[in-house]
């Protein structure tokens, strides 16, 4: 029973973990996209010749995108701190642990889950989109290696749908094993506010 649920726990550190890394390197793109734009559009470096007001309206869409990509990195790495110094302690240990330094891992991370779980959610939901980008961008690789008329892109086409394939493929599933755990949490952090409303009933004390 004990050698379940430490799996358990392992499968579950190891998926939060995932996700939150995802989530660094889809903020990271956003951040390098938005720098592509501001440099190839704003600059004209594209070869084109747009006007002001076109220019601005794409430097102001860089800037968010890089914007946004930063503040979803320091988000992101907020949350992966915490998961870290779990983990951390997790894969030092050789021996077997201990009942109860499984069951502060279990509550620090359940904890730090309760702490950050609308951030949490909306990491699903861009893990899940990334993923499903990224496969279809793979899969228009494939098309093109296929229609392609020369051996040098073939090849080129090969790898970046071997590439692309690959990350969507990771990205969903950790973000779909994740939904699954995140259900379970959900139970367990109803469960812990049910214990604490019937401890507060039973000592007599008032909910504010």
């Amino acid at each position: 029973m004990k050698d379940n649920t430490i799996m358990q726990f392992k499968n579950e550190l190891n998926s939060f973990f995932m996700l939150v890394l995802l989530n660094l390197v889809f903020g990271a793109m956003a951040m390098a996209f938005g720098m592509q734009f501001v440099v190839s559009s704003v600059l004209g470096l594209n070869g084109l010749q747009p006007s002001v007001v076109l220019r601005a309206l794409t430097g102001a869409f860089s800037l968010m995108c890089f914007g946004l990509g930063l503040m979803w990195i320091l988000s992101s790495a907020r949350i992966l701190k915490g998961i870290t110094g779990i983990r951390r302690e997790y894969r030092k240990r050789s021996e077997p642990v201990p009942g109860e330094i499984l069951t502060g891992w279990i509550v620090r991370l359940m904890a730090h889950y309760r702490e950050n779980k609308k951030r949490i959610a909306w990491m699903m939901i861009i893990c899940t989109l990334g993923g499903s980008v990224f496969l279809a961008l793979g899969i228009l690789n494939v098309v093109q290696g296929i229609g392609a008329g020369d051996i040098t892109t073939r090849l080129l086409s090969v790898i970046a749908a071997g590439i692309n394939l690959t990350i969507g493929c990771v990205s969903l599933r950790f973000s779909l094993y994740f939904q699954k755990y995140s259900a379970a949490w959900d139970l367990r952090l109803q469960e812990t506010v049910r214990s604490e409303e019937t401890l507060k009933k039973s000592m007599g004390i008032d909910k504010e």
